[in-house]
């Protein structure tokens, strides 16, 4: 077998090099100030057009062909025919032989049939079910996707306490740290005394997922690991207007709206520092292995006076929903991030009817965005933004309708923000190899985020198949140098 490398893929999603720089400026002990100063990087570009979002370009990045040939455009798509024709990297090493660990990665629900030939496997946190492998740690994805159905809009204040608990009983020896344990206290404590801060719930999610992806890491040592956060991508959409007011010229975000929410994309990111300086610090311990930190785009702000949101057109009764369409027969929802949401019919008519329906539906006179995924599913996007409760005007075809008749609720938005910054396709690829720290602050220019996948399979001595783009022979050679 070639000369392989061991890796670790912190998939960060969403960051841009800009706030890396911005974190570790003001932080110059951090683990981002030291990978900056000690590892390589690359400027990276996704080549997907039009509407990007994360479970369009995640794909992209992982089987290394772009939407276009991938087609996954929505969250709980079906992926079964995507993954036969352009199989995702963690697939791709398995059946080479190679023992991969996932933690969270999009797009990477079900369970793989032969999951016991993986070293652990969590499926994303938009999976339909809490199976995981090994089984121990279904108890976390159940809290998780608990956790993640309380998260839409706004955060929940409330707990699923009989998932909670379970959790616990199996935490501590599944990986989940002491300190972790009193970071979640101090957040609980802290929402008593400042409401706002209930939002730092998404980070506490993966704070304890990293736990156990880290505790799996260390026992088992696989080939390749994946871990994935949102939880800075989520900070930046709302609060970036808070780090970078001077982003903005045509929205005038109120000076006490700024002051509360000043600390928050530091504080997202502060965490991931502790997560890559523990990964760094793995990899000194067994420098057989190389870290990189990813995002499959990036953020940038967006002046635009309608991205502050006092109110959202929203779902509160899916069931009512469908119903009030006239829809009828079995569907599942699946999980999505709020407006946007998936169905998934048992019957293809089902799906037809659907889309049928919605296509007369019209909420404050305008129509709804909708789309039909593949022969069961189909998507919608909700979200009307600021409108008075009596512009709250419903027609199913030419019946007018109370909005609760149809399950939707004109919903206040506790941080009264949209999206202040949204998805650009500049990204960042960072890596840290402990045998050999580059003291140059070393760019190696800008690259397709395509270019990845076939790279972690090289690293691995995998042949790449022939429609990916050529592996980074930048690292590459730097790796054939160490040999």
């Amino acid at each position: 077998m070639p000369e392989t490398r061991r890796f670790v893929l912190f998939e960060l999603n969403e960051v841009p090099l800009r706030v890396v720089h911005h974190f570790a400026d003001r932080h110059p002990g951090s683990a981002f100030a030291r990978i900056l100063s000690q590892g390589l990087r690359w400027d990276t570009v996704t080549p997907d057009q039009g509407h990007l979002s994360p479970w369009i370009t995640w794909p992209t990045l992982h089987r290394g062909v772009a939407e276009v040939k991938h087609g996954l455009v929505a969250l709980g798509q079906d992926v079964s025919a995507v993954d036969r024709k352009y199989p995702p990297i963690w697939s791709m090493l398995a059946a080479a032989g190679r023992r991969v660990g996932l933690f969270g990665s999009l797009h990477s629900y079900p369970l793989p049939a032969n999951a016991e030939r993986y070293a652990f496997y969590v499926p994303d946190t938009f999976a339909a079910g809490p199976e995981a492998h090994p089984p121990e740690l279904s108890a976390f994805q159940s809290f998780n996707l608990n956790m993640v159905d309380r998260s839409g809009r706004n955060v929940s204040s409330g707990l699923p306490v009989k998932e909670a608990v379970n959790f616990l009983v199996r935490a501590f020896p599944a990986g989940l740290r002491p300190a972790t344990l009193a970071k979640i206290f101090r957040q609980l404590a802290s929402e008593r005394i400042w409401r706002h801060r209930s939002a730092r719930r998404r980070t506490i999610q993966s704070l304890l997922a990293f736990d156990l992806f880290y505790a799996q890491l260390q026992s088992k040592r696989p080939d390749g690991a994946f871990f994935f956060s949102n939880h800075v991508a989520s900070s930046m959409h709302r609060y970036w207007p808070a780090t970078f007011t001077d982003d903005y010229r045509t929205t005038q975000w109120q000076s006490d709206w700024v002051k509360r929410f000043s600390g928050e994309v530091d504080y997202a990111m502060g965490e991931a520092d502790q997560m890559l300086g523990d990964l760094m610090a793995f990899a000194d311990q067994n420098p057989e292995y190389m870290v990189l930190v990813s995002g499959s785009m990036g953020q940038a702000a967006v002046d635009d006076p309608n991205r502050k949101v006092t109110t959202e057109v929203l779902v509160r009764d899916m069931a009512r929903f469908v119903a009030g369409l006239g829809v009828t027969g079995g569907w599942q929802r699946r999980r999505t991030m709020e407006p946007t949401y998936t169905l998934a019919f048992d019957e293809e008519r089902g799906a037809e009817r659907f889309i049928e329906a919605i296509s007369a539906l019209r909420i404050a006179g305008q129509p709804v965005a909708h789309r039909r995924l593949d022969a069961h599913g189909a998507e919608f996007v909700l979200g009307q933004s600021n409108l008075d409760d009596d512009q709250l005007n419903v027609l199913v075809g030419n019946r007018s309708v109370q909005p609760e008749e149809i399950g939707i609720a004109n919903v206040p938005i506790e941080d009264e923000v949209g999206a202040a910054a949204y998805h650009v396709s500049e990204g960042m690829l960072l890596t840290y190899d402990p045998r050999q720290k580059h003291r140059s602050n070393h760019v190696a220019g800008s690259i397709s985020t395509t270019r990845i996948a076939p790279t972690l399979l090289a690293l691995q001595g995998v042949e790449p198949p022939s429609y990916m783009d050529p592996p980074l022979e930048d690292l590459l050679v730097r790796e054939r140098e160490l040999a």
